[in-house]
């Protein structure tokens, strides 16, 4: 059985979508099932291609033990999309750029959409133009989604 690729994304690949990518592929670690996944994040904005992690993303993963050192901005496009089985995006504007871009819908999943008390799907906020909190705040949020999202997709994969 091959690995489920997985495509965090957000705007610019260098706050949300790294960290998603390092949070749930540790929390993929911790279930013994890393194997089952192969994780990668990307933007939908082209500016900060090849760049490194925001370093305010950097720091609050590093924070938790988690490593985005050797992370390097990429951008998705429409003639990338089949290499991916999902895509998880980090708002609903990431959603509908992927959807323009040709990605079915029942391909692109929100990140917080399987919080729980939700009636609306919430989004992961944007930190980048905000102060340190606001990746404190993300973190946590993306820590908190992680295992529902790969309760899904381990659900999604075995069907």
């Amino acid at each position: 059985m091959s690995a489920v690729q997985v495509l965090f994304v957000c705007l610019g690949n260098i706050c949300r979508s790294p960290l998603a990518e390092v949070v749930v592929r540790d929390r993929a670690v911790r279930r013994g099932q890393a194997s089952r996944f192969n994780f990668a994040s990307a933007g939908t904005g082209d500016w900060h291609i090849g760049k490194g992690a925001d370093q305010r993303s950097a720091e609050t993963a590093k924070k938790y033990g988690l490593d985005l050192s050797r992370h390097a901005a990429q951008q998705i496009t429409a003639r990338k999309v089949d290499r991916w089985q999902w895509f998880v995006a980090m708002d609903k504007n990431n959603r509908s750029e992927l959807i323009r871009m040709g990605v079915p819908e029942n391909r692109v999943l929100l990140m917080r959409q399987f919080e729980l008390g939700c009636e609306m799907i919430p989004d992961v906020p944007d930190p980048y133009y905000g102060g340190p909190d606001g990746f404190e705040d993300a973190y946590a949020m993306l820590c908190e989604n992680a295992d529902r999202l790969l309760d899904y997709l381990e659900r999604s994969s075995e069907e």
